[in-house]
């Protein structure tokens, strides 16, 4: 009985400050769910109010069962995770889209994940003090500990670098991006962000380490060692990780963007699995086509900008002189207003590729290429690449790459460096005994600038790497080597028409925005040649070419005007989409970028 009064006591002593914790924990995760949130209706007060019970509950509970051992080793790095959770997400998704038309913003599962991660990680470490030798333990816990931490690392790296939360455009990067890519992508951060990131990163190992490995031993008592870890595993480790797994977890910031991503590209991925059936059924026939050998060349540039080009912008420096110079030839085109849909690769070229387009909505594994329509016309197809072949091969653009009959890589078959003057060895691959249709995927002006250009090429020198000068020189060297695919494609190839378009821009002056993009971004350069043979056999499109080159145009449209050069007839070409047609119906009011969100009205700088 006195036992009973005793342990009756010393409980009644501890439910007071537990009872203030669960108020103050709950009251405090209630309030942030109003600040951070937006438009939220009874049905989600509802939903809030009772569902922060098992949460908090989880986290008085787990600090109960160790009252009398609480200390700042044990408390603080499951507070970091779980107020970590809680804070990062759900602020910077609400600053980022405060001052959009986001109208609903409901942040309370970041708030729920954080509360669970608290429990889980408190009991986990007092369970492994118990059976594993302190020091394995301390580095247990610290690897553990730093895994749950990393996500919110990383939401604070992408906003100190971006200023903005993580979208599916920036998953998109991260899921898409190569080693290779990624260190020459720190390297463009500059010594001092990289310096910065990497002390971050040694400091928190370091602090979690020290935490864990200075906690003091518990008692090695059968409540301690039995009871206790049983307790803390069925009633609180359990059930919170049942809560999280449920519903909880995939739907938390920024898990539902990474999940949405991945199912993304994982639906892109069909396009191989559908891409025979696709191919048999398509119906597609080339009028007017040649009798004899010829070659159709599509180059695809990377991050060139015409504002930023002498052939368009005759203030700047003399960086396109042999573009320049072809401006005067009848046999080629330049498109004065043509845009990228969207400010980076991979989307773009999903839909440039393909009959997929910001217009029509159609899915991208569901839609015909220009490689698809090529081999309907009776060409060899050859897909170039100077872009990495590691680590890409999930994405939309290999996917199209590797239904050509040829399809190689610059650093996976000549083992070569990217310099995109690499690519001019593949053309002498080319039969100019057949009719062929070549893919060249330059490198251009990718970020890293000064890496993209021999020593020869460096004509403009501000003093300053990777900035403008160093852009010019790329623009310069793109210049030179698609003078010398042209020249040898019309010296051995037959060339019969070449088409030029970049994927989309870049501003030397700003760093790479994977969540915006400036018109100057957006604007990209576009040529064609047409030779003397072939503008014998398709007058019309000629015709319809000259007539348009002014007009305005987005890039998803490249696959229709491939298909309008190439003078196709087929259910899934629509030339009233086409600038090389003179059905061409699109207006500069119709036509829009930023993934068909942004009219090309709004570009008033240009």
């Amino acid at each position: 009985m006195v036992h009973a009064m005793k342990t009756f006591s010393k409980w009644r002593h501890r439910l007071l400050p537990l009872c203030i914790i669960f108020a103050v924990v709950y009251g405090c995760c209630f309030e942030w769910q109003f600040l951070i949130s937006l438009g939220m209706g009874p049905d989600n007060i509802e939903d809030m109010t009772f569902g922060l019970l098992p949460g908090v509950g989880a986290v008085v509970l787990s600090l109960a069962l160790y009252w009398k051992h609480l200390s700042p080793g044990a408390i603080i790095p499951p507070a970091l995770i779980g107020l970590g959770w809680i804070i990062t997400g759900p602020y910077l998704s609400y600053i980022s889209l405060i001052n959009t038309n986001t109208i609903y913003l409901n942040n309370i599962y970041d708030i729920y994940v954080g509360l669970y991660f608290f429990a889980i990680f408190f009991c986990l470490n007092m369970i492994v003090r118990q059976y594993i030798p302190h020091k394995t333990g301390a580095v247990f816990m610290t690897i553990v500990q730093f895994a749950a931490f990393f996500v919110i690392l990383l939401q604070w790296v992408y906003y100190f670098l971006y200023n903005s939360s993580i979208t599916t455009s920036g998953a998109l990067l991260i899921f898409q991006t190569g080693p290779a890519e990624t260190l020459e992508y720190f390297h463009s951060l500059g010594l001092f962000k990289v310096a910065a990131i990497v002390i971050v990163l040694a400091l928190i190992l370091a602090g979690l380490f020290l935490l864990n490995y200075r906690q003091r031993v518990l008692p090695r008592t059968h409540v301690y060692r039995k009871v206790l870890p049983i307790v803390s595993l069925l009633l609180i480790i359990a059930p919170s990780v049942g809560a999280l797994s449920e519903e909880i977890f995939p739907e938390a910031f920024p898990i539902r963007t990474f999940i949405d991503t991945h199912d993304y590209m994982k639906r892109s991925a069909m396009y191989a699995e559908n891409h025979d059936d696709k191919y048999t059924a398509l119906q597609a026939v080339q009028l007017h086509p040649a009798d004899y050998p010829n070659t159709v060349i599509v180059v695809i540039g990377e991050s060139e900008t015409r504002t930023l080009m002498n052939a368009y912008n005759p203030d700047h420096v003399p960086n396109t002189p042999w573009l320049t110079a072809m401006k005067s030839n009848p046999d080629f085109t330049l498109f004065t207003n043509a845009y990228s849909c969207v400010w980076y690769t991979v989307p773009v070229l999903e839909h440039a590729l393909t009959e997929s387009n910001f217009y029509n909505d159609k899915p991208f594994n569901e839609s015909i290429s220009i490689i698809d329509m090529a081999k309907k016309a009776g060409y060899k197809t050859y897909w170039f690449s100077n872009q990495g072949s590691v680590g890409v091969a999930d994405t939309p653009i290999t996917l199209v790459a590797n239904t050509a009959d040829v399809s190689e890589w610059v650093d996976r078959d000549l083992k070569e460096s990217t310099l995109d003057g690499a690519l001019l060895q593949f053309l002498k691959r080319v039969d100019p005994k057949e009719k062929n249709f070549v893919v060249l995927h330059i490198m251009g002006s990718h970020i890293e600038y000064r890496n993209r250009y021999p020593k020869e090429f460096q004509k403009f020198n501000d003093g300053k790497i990777n900035q403008e000068a160093d852009f010019d020189n790329t623009v310069l060297y793109t210049d030179w080597v698609l003078s010398q695919i042209y020249d040898y494609a019309r010296d051995n190839l037959h060339l019969d028409a070449m088409v030029y378009f970049s994927d989309h821009g870049s501003d030397p002056d700003v760093a790479r925005q994977p969540d915006s993009a400036s018109f100057k971004v957006l604007r990209i350069p576009m040529f064609c040649y047409l030779s003397d043979a072939y503008q014998k056999r398709n007058p019309d499109v000629v015709k319809a070419i000259k007539a348009n080159k002014d007009k305005y145009f987005t890039n998803d449209l490249e696959y229709e005007f491939i298909c309008g050069v190439l003078n196709m007839q087929s259910p899934n070409y629509d030339p009233a989409m086409s600038i090389a047609s003179s059905k061409w119906s699109m207006e500069r009011k119709d036509l829009k970028t930023r993934f068909g969100k942004t009219s090309l009205m709004e570009d008033t700088e240009y």
